[in-house]
């Protein structure tokens, strides 16, 4: 069985599953060079189809992620928005309409921003949409099912549409480590498919079921208009919120904590509202006058965490399922997720690496996958899906590639090594030199995973300012990340469960041990770590590097970011990588074939 899957939303993204493995999963992003791209993802398809090996005539089906697909997000690309934008949407389409009350009806983003209107995300042939018929969002529905169908040239009968939240479990469920055992399933998100928040349970067999779904857990939509009330981007900076939130004090803070906690709470197993704002910004934005910015961080971020541990305490007590994924935009809040972590009722929890939309084109074949299987009357459990060992799911350099990019440089300003060791680039950076690496197949999802990755010595705090300003060009109160080989884990981390974190999706305390030799790779006001935890069978080329480094240093972990620069996606070919290299202050890069260092 041939699955190619997709998402069209943001950020748009495409996965092919042939029987029982995936073969292939990358975002659009990669290839137009524009973070968080909204389009019908023909570069991914193609990618896809080409790992694959197929012509899009030998697909068995063509899996939709989510029901809805918003056709106002999409055609006025609000990717690219700025943060005026999105606090012009706020003063002409929500204050109007939920405070003022003068407009009965909500009005479009096509009305407020026509200057975005833009058709080409589309196929050619569906560039000019009428998109001002009065039932364009049910309309789009269904052109999105032709469009597809027309695309592919197949029936429109193979291009199937899934739930959003079920999408996200099955993906949650099948990359955990919990083979053949009874799973809890949890979701939390903006808005997928009219719901933000659902709880299933996944049997031994692989069989879900939900027994809850809700649309009044408005946390994910709290915290992302608080991101633009503290002056960043929603739907792209929440991660900048949550890297502020502990530089925030309690004795500041608590007057903007009372004023969350009087909104939405956890009773049981269910979210209910104390008080309902009447929107999510200006309601906020008027009883939140006067505080401190970092005391409004920590106290939706302290209000999170809060209701998170308390739902899903109360989950795990009432169904009696201690092993726990969760999935949707508020599975990447790390530090809820490391609150949870410390739940004694919780066994096990685990987040799929990238779990909130942007695993949603790899969520969707797995789903379908599984639902046809069980039509057929066959099993699609652990024995037929192993678990996925890694998300290094997207294109490689290949050798002439990484040569033709090298032309580009000027000889007399960089040193190009044909034969190269491993025990070379360790000893480069524990000189204090920052690197990239540009090797293997590329990590399907936001984070770097070692692949598109800038590494460095975790040990000294100056590394961490140096890549900030004179690199990544970041925000000053926002950590980088250690990846940490598994032997060292337990010295470096507080992990009592010994939590499984390969995808960077779990916020650890740091032991004292762990925080002397790598301080440039936590977070200093609360001595946190995202870390990635690394097995040999994850990364092998990665592993070894740091096995080197160890020997050198007595460290068993690199600071490890995502290799781009500010407001860009990750590099994705040597190409990309080049001109990152000599547009930022990087020392060095690794191909797979080739170690350039600036002279």
């Amino acid at each position: 069985m041939k699955i190619l899957s997709l998402y069209t939303h943001y950020p748009s993204s495409a996965s092919i599953i042939i029987n029982n493995k995936i073969v292939a999963a990358t975002h659009e992003e990669r290839f137009t060079r524009i973070k968080n791209e909204i389009v019908f993802p023909i570069n991914a398809i193609k990618y896809c189809l080409k790992e694959a090996k197929l012509k899009p005539s030998e697909l068995d089906y063509v899996a939709l992620a989510s029901f809805i697909s918003p056709f106002d997000d999409t055609i006025t690309r609000k990717n690219q928005w700025t943060v005026n934008d999105y606090l012009k949407e706020q003063n002409k389409i929500w204050k109007p309409y939920l405070i003022e009350k003068i407009h009965k009806v909500k009005k479009s983003p096509i009305e407020i921003f026509p200057e975005k209107i833009n058709f080409k995300m589309y196929p050619e042939k569906y560039w000019k949409l009428n998109y001002r018929k009065k039932n364009i969002q049910k309309k789009y529905l269904t052109d999105r099912v032709n469009m597809v169908a027309d695309y592919f040239n197949i029936d429109r009968s193979k291009v199937i549409r899934l739930d959003h939240h079920t999408c996200h479990a099955f993906y949650s469920y099948f990359v955990s480590p919990f083979k053949n055992k009874k799973v809890l399933s949890l979701t939390v998100d903006g808005f997928g498919d009219g719901l933000n928040s659902t709880i299933g349970i996944f049997n031994k067999n692989g069989d879900y079921k939900r027994v809850y779904k809700t649309n009044i857990c408005a946390i994910a939509r709290i915290y992302r208009y608080m991101t633009l009330l503290l002056g960043m981007k929603p739907n792209e900076h929440e991660y900048k919120l949550m890297g502020l939130a502990p530089y925030g004090k309690k004795k500041y803070g608590k007057k903007a904590l009372e004023i969350f906690r009087s909104t939405l709470q956890v009773k049981g197993t269910k979210f209910v509202w104390k008080t309902k704002p009447t929107d999510s910004f200006f309601w906020f934005k008027s009883r939140l006058e006067g505080e401190r910015f970092d005391s409004i961080a920590w106290a939706v971020q302290t209000w999170v965490e809060e209701l998170m541990t308390k739902w899903v305490k109360n989950c795990v007590k009432k169904f009696k399922i201690s092993n726990v994924t969760i999935a949707g935009g508020v599975a990447l809040n790390i530090k809820a997720i490391g609150k949870i972590s410390q739940i004694k009722q919780v066994k096990k929890i685990f987040v799929g690496g990238s779990a909130s939309d942007e695993s949603m084109a790899l969520s969707a074949g797995i789903y379908l996958m599984h639902k046809l299987y069980k039509e057929r009357g066959e099993k699609f459990g652990f024995k037929k899906f192993p678990q996925i060992p890694n998300l290094y799911l997207g294109p490689s350099n290949d050798y002439i590639q990484e040569k033709k990019s090298l032309k580009k440089l000027n000889k007399s300003k960089f040193k190009i090594y044909k034969k190269f060791t491993l025990a070379q680039v360790a000893k480069f950076l524990s000189k204090g030199k920052v690197i990239a690496r540009c090797a293997g197949r590329m990590e399907f999802g936001q984070r770097a995973l070692g692949n598109r990755s800038i590494l460095a010595d975790p040990r000294f705090l100056d590394i961490k300012e140096k890549i900030n300003s004179a690199i990544k060009n970041r925000d000053f109160w926002m950590p980088f990340a250690p990846v940490i080989l598994k032997k060292f884990s337990k010295q470096y981390l507080v992990n009592p469960k010994n939590i499984e974190s390969p995808h960077m999706t779990v916020g650890f305390e740091t032991t004292n041990a762990g925080y002397q030799k790598m301080p440039a790779a936590c977070h200093p006001a609360d001595k946190t770590a995202r870390a990635q935890i690394l097995k040999k069978k994850d990364n092998l080329e990665l592993y070894k590097l740091i096995e080197e480094f160890h020997k050198i240093t007595g460290v068993g972990a690199l600071l490890n970011t995502s290799f781009n620069l500010h407001g860009y996606p990750i590099a994705n070919t040597p190409k990309d990588a080049i001109l990152i290299l000599k547009n930022s202050n990087l020392d060095g890069l690794v191909f797979n074939n080739f170690f350039i260092i600036k002279k």
